[in-house]
């Protein structure tokens, strides 16, 4: 009667386990060289980790661990576009940038993020004096 137990408790935690796998973090890490703007907030330069989870794959954890950042944002999912590079992608303003869009394949994490006011009005700016707004800026992620 004990070997049916034990072999019962075995097959319930085999499930158990087995059931909490799916939802395990898709985590990737860039070398940002220069300070950025996510949402509302500009993160200084430095190594980041961003994650996300399958079940909230628009829910990102944007981290840096040495400067003690962590935040959470909310991008949408843009599957109608999937890439296969490795790629952080910035727009750039005058001298401010602005995360895009998250591309990484192997984290299955395809991001974009809605231009913002401070973005608009940045890019405004630039126009308005008469410089060329440039090319998003890549950067290969790990």
């Amino acid at each position: 009667m004990k070997n049916v137990t034990a072999i019962a408790l075995f097959i319930a935690s085999t499930f158990i386990a087995a059931g909490s796998a799916p939802a395990q973090d898709h985590l990737v890490k860039a070398a940002v060289p220069f300070s950025f703007t996510v949402g509302d907030q500009t993160l200084p330069s430095g190594t980041y980790t961003i994650d996300s989870r399958m079940t909230s794959p628009n829910l990102l954890a944007i981290r840096n661990w040495d400067k003690k950042i962590n935040i959470l944002t909310m991008g949408h999912s843009d599957q109608s576009d999937p890439r296969s590079e490795n790629t952080l992608v910035f727009h750039k303003c005058g001298d401010q940038y602005f995360l895009s869009d998250i591309h990484s394949e192997g984290a299955s994490i395809n991001v974009h993020f809605p231009t913002t006011k401070a973005e608009k009005r940045a890019r405004a700016e630039v126009e308005e004096a008469g410089l060329h707004v440039n090319d998003p800026v890549l950067i290969a992620l790990r």
